[in-house]
């Protein structure tokens, strides 16, 4: 075997590390144990998915093709949302302690600033509306949380790197995979394939699935640099800057002193020679100079290209293989939902193909992923899609509509809101077949609405308090009355809400299931729990 190559260069105060192969135990060429779940694809995605499932005690096998986490900056931008679900993942510390928390960002029409804009934030938040991390960082501490749960309960997490999924079939009961590695090839055979492998998933092509939506001209070049900027955290853009007229520039701060450029691809601009380390050098340094940076020393650290598009598989759901993240569907950057995206569906689909595993519930719970991350994508491919037709226009049409808010912007601060980004939010799942209708007018949060994270009187937060399962927050006068009434699935009791506060029943992913003024009445809660677990009392639970 020839001698491993040695790690990407270091990234400021980032090493790579390179994981060695290796197989399991064969028999013919076979191996001999079965895995519950088997996920393609080791990104933030695949390796949250693990973990989501790790969580609630199904073990999985993660088949990663590179050897080292991610190169280049990638996904950046971590919303609150999905730092509450890395909170229930235990990777929540790390990414506090090294990301770069912001609220504001600023545009400009060539040189005058015409927005700025903060997103909702005050000392009753627990997390930063967004935060700043590397994707390299993003998967390592997602790696690190790997270790610790497999550390806790040993195989937990069956990481296989450098280990690409070459072939697969599905059976009755399951799937059989092929898997290759520079040690060899064998077979494996698992109940679930989960395909997290990305925007070019060898799954979702094998089995000649497609993602259809809206995909647009507007190239965008990726340029990470290394600058000792000391300005502000803060998102900015520049529209038609004098140093890039026609186009659009995006400049974020990232950790160790790294700084992400994006800037639009002109009509007729070749993206091989926008690459070239002349073109890149040019670019950049006439920006810094514009900006009143241009004395400082900076050096290039990765570079790529982007093209925008708002596309989904029809169904998330194919027999015995599901989608998750890119491999499921295909976000604009603008607003920042692609991994974020990603993060929930891992949230979503990990409780679900628990219990599916475990036993415990019917494959119509996997059908409800799939309902509910479609028209969630839905939701969010309408914001980002109105951004992107603003940032890449995508006729002359839209260029003047476009230059016409910006000119008008600066003195009609209403007009300015239609610059806004409008980052990315938690989804409500309006029509969720798990959601049961209310019989009464209850204020708080709706049915399939994610609860709101709040500070309680006695210390701490509330979501410090939801667990792996579902929850049910009530009065504490009403929790003696609740205790035997949950049905078949472990109800975790949170008598933490006001006297007047209504009962509300939580699932895994933190959406309200079920809500009540008050006591639910006599079997209400089972059947509410029942119904958001496809738990049905005259059926058989199929496994």
């Amino acid at each position: 075997m020839p001698a491993p190559e040695p790690p990407p260069p270091s990234v400021g105060a980032f090493h790579y590390t390179r994981h060695a192969p290796r197989l399991p135990a064969l028999q013919d060429g076979r191996e001999t144990r079965r895995h519950a779940v088997a996920i393609a694809g080791g990104g933030p995605v695949g390796m949250a998915l693990a973990l989501g499932l790790a969580m609630q005690g199904v073990a999985s096998v993660l088949l990663e093709a590179d050897d080292t986490v991610c190169t280049g900056s990638r996904a950046i931008c971590v919303s609150r949302r999905s730092l509450q679900i890395l909170q229930r993942l235990g990777a929540l510390e790390a990414f506090l302690a090294k990301g770069l928390p912001w609220t504001a960002g600023r545009s400009f029409y060539q040189t005058t600033e015409v927005l700025r804009f903060a997103m909702p934030h005050d000392a009753g938040h627990k997390l930063p509306p967004m935060l700043n991390l590397s994707q390299y960082y993003i998967e390592q501490f997602l790696l690190d949380a790997i270790d610790r749960c497999n550390a806790a309960t040993p195989g937990r997490i069956d990481l296989r790197w450098g280990t690409a999924l070459s072939g697969f079939a599905q059976q009755a009961d399951g799937v059989q995979l092929q898997a290759r590695n520079a040690l060899g090839h064998y077979t494996l055979d698992a109940d679930w394939l989960v395909a997290c492998d990305g925007g070019q998933s060898f799954v979702r092509k094998a089995l000649g699935l497609e993602l259809h939506g809206a995909a647009y001209e507007g190239r965008y070049v990726i340029i990470d640099i290394e600058l000792p900027s000391r300005h502000p955290v803060e998102r900015r853009a520049w529209f038609d800057p004098p140093w890039h007229r026609g186009g659009t520039v995006l400049m974020h701060p990232q950790p160790d002193d790294i700084w992400r450029i994006d800037y639009q691809l002109r009509a007729g601009q070749s993206t091989e020679e926008a690459l070239t380390p002349a073109a890149v050098q040019a670019f950049v340094q006439r920006h810094l100079d514009a900006i009143g940076e241009g004395h400082l020393p900076w050096k290039p650290v990765w570079t790529s290209v982007y093209r925008a598009g708002a596309m989904t598989l029809g169904s998330y759901r194919h027999g015995r293989v599901l989608f998750a993240g890119n491999a499921a569907h295909a976000m604009p950057i603008f607003g920042v939902r692609g991994l974020n995206s990603g993060f929930d569906d891992a949230d979503n689909l990990a409780w679900k193909l628990a219990l599916v595993a475990q036993g415990r519930a019917g494959h119509a719970l996997l059908d409800s992923y799939s309902q509910e991350r479609i028209a969630a994508f839905h939701t969010n491919a309408e914001s980002a899609m109105r951004s992107t037709e603003f940032m890449s226009p995508p006729s002359r049409g839209f260029e003047l509509l476009r230059e016409a808010a910006l000119s008008l912007a600066e003195r009609h601060r209403g007009i300015a809101q239609l610059i806004n980004p409008r980052q990315t939010e938690a989804v409500r799942y309006v029509d969720s077949p798990l959601s049961t209708p209310d019989t009464h007018a209850i204020a708080g949060p709706l049915p399939g609405e994610v609860l709101a994270d709040r500070p309680l009187p006695g210390g701490g937060h509330l979501l410090d308090h939801t667990g792996p399962g579902f929850a049910l927050l009530c009065r504490p006068a009403h929790a003696a009355a609740l205790a035997g009434d949950a049905g078949a699935l472990p109800l975790a009791l949170l008598p933490l809400q006001s006297d007047d506060g209504p009962t509300l029943l939580l699932r895994p992913d933190g959406h309200v299931a079920a809500r009540w003024p008050g006591l639910p009445p006599a079997g209400a809660l089972a059947r509410a729990l029942a119904r958001a677990s496809c738990i049905h009392h005259d059926e058989e639970t199929t496994a």
